[in-house]
């Protein structure tokens, strides 16, 4: 199984396409979000505020898509 990366996962074009959109979400500066690709991490806070906006911007989202790789079927 490949790492992949969370961050890399979350900002594919069908999910936020992009680290300033994900930073939105996220409730960070889209630093933040270039930081935490290098970590390959997100807060529990940061994971709980993605979920809940990403409806209200288009993204659908499920918990599993924080741990791409690790779910049957994560890309």
């Amino acid at each position: 199984m490949a790492d992949i990366n969370v961050i890399d996962h979350l900002t594919a074009p069908e999910r936020f396409g992009t680290q300033t959109r994900l930073a939105e979400a996220a409730g960070v500066r889209p630093h933040t979000i270039s930081e935490k690709r290098h970590t390959n991490a997100l807060t529990h806070e940061q994971m709980r505020r993605i979920l809940r906006i990403a409806p209200s911007m288009g993204v659908a989202l499920r918990p599993e898509d924080f741990f791409p790789g690790l779910c049957e079927g994560g890309s």
